[in-house]
């Protein structure tokens, strides 16, 4: 199944008693993640948000095997007390999706006697099937599983830190089947906020790339450009603004490549190819957010990831497509 065979189904998400009726409906299937980013998969956990050899994991399996959700129905887990969202339909056999938000004890409120609800079925669940960062296994995942679990962490996420309403300050209830709150003051409706990005594959005359390294990164570590589209800003002009804020270099060109949900916490990638005035001769990382930057060849590149001493984005992200795609195939072992 391809990211196109689900159906989002957003007519159906108005629809009074969805939720409640998906829940006791046994051929439901569920998606089980949390507000931290993570999944339930038919895989042994993997932990780490980023793995620090910038490599794929293999959660015990064999190279390039592909992983896919965790099999759980609703006839598999009591929802009651249960945070869940619809997610949509699955074209081929309509099989509908529900997320289902695995509770921070930390900052879930207790219930009226002052307990926090037990969740026995849940612990159960995860018990044979752990939480894995989505960052750290979203390469790994089918096309099926990561087009719904990437809404799953974003909604997650969204209902996680916004409890209350900007217009009013009352607190909010879940609506639209997840996808909207509904303030208990004033009435009004808030929807998931999405944060646009651009992000860019950066070279010079010399075709070569320019990667710099994030001032809160380990040592080592080297990426693309990247910034937020500031107000009022198109998404060409916040390239040519960043890679200048960033580095100090001029860009002459740009070209979009792609786009990509990155859900930590809600943004939205969007990848472009950028060309380097001639002529310019060093680059000056900003000290702030770029505290190095490298301009490197093919061959400097793959010597550098090769012996350890460059360690490239997740294989998940954005940006490793960019530097994959300059480069003209896979990095790294």
């Amino acid at each position: 199944m391809t990211a196109a065979l689900l159906d989002r189904d957003a007519a159906r998400r108005a629809r009074p008693g969805l939720l409640q009726a998906l829940a006791e409906d046994p051929s439901t299937r569920l998606v089980v993640v949390d507000a931290r980013g993570r999944v339930s998969l038919d895989a042994p956990g993997q932990g780490a948000d980023l793995p620090q050899d910038g490599l794929t994991p293999t959660h015990g399996r064999s190279a390039g095997q592909v992983l896919e959700l965790a099999p759980v129905t609703a006839a598999d887990l009591d929802l009651t007390g249960l945070e869940t969202y619809y997610l949509g339909r699955q074209e081929s056999d309509a099989t509908s999706w529900l997320a289902v938000v695995v509770p921070d004890e930390t900052t879930e409120p207790p219930d009226a006697e002052g307990a926090a609800h037990p969740h026995v079925d849940l612990d159960s669940l995860l018990a044979r099937f752990p939480l894995s960062a989505l960052r750290a296994v979203g390469a790994d995942l089918s096309a099926c599983a990561l087009s719904l679990t990437t809404p799953a962490v974003a909604l997650a996420a969204w209902h996680a830190s916004h409890h209350y309403c900007p217009a009013c300050g009352a607190r909010t209830v879940q609506a639209e089947a997840g996808w909207a709150q509904r303030c208990t003051g004033c009435g009004r409706m808030s929807f998931p906020r999405t944060d646009p990005a651009v992000i860019m594959s950066v070279t010079d005359e010399q075709d070569r790339i320019i990667l710099v390294h994030g001032s809160t990164w380990e040592a080592g570590r080297y990426s693309t450009i990247a910034g937020f589209i500031e107000a009022g800003e198109s998404a060409e002009a916040a390239v040519v603004r960043e890679v200048a804020e960033e580095t100090g270099l001029r860009v002459s060109r740009v070209e979009q490549v792609a786009t990509q949900p990155w859900p930590f916490p809600r943004s939205l990638m969007l990848g472009y190819r950028a060309w380097l005035e001639p002529g310019q001769s060093a680059a000056r990382p900003d000290g702030t957010e770029v505290t190095d930057v490298r301009v490197l060849s093919r061959a400097e590149l793959a010597a550098a990831v090769d012996s350890g001493r460059l360690v490239l984005p997740g294989a998940a992200s954005i940006a490793r497509r960019l530097i994959e795609d300059w480069f003209g195939g896979p990095l790294g072992r």
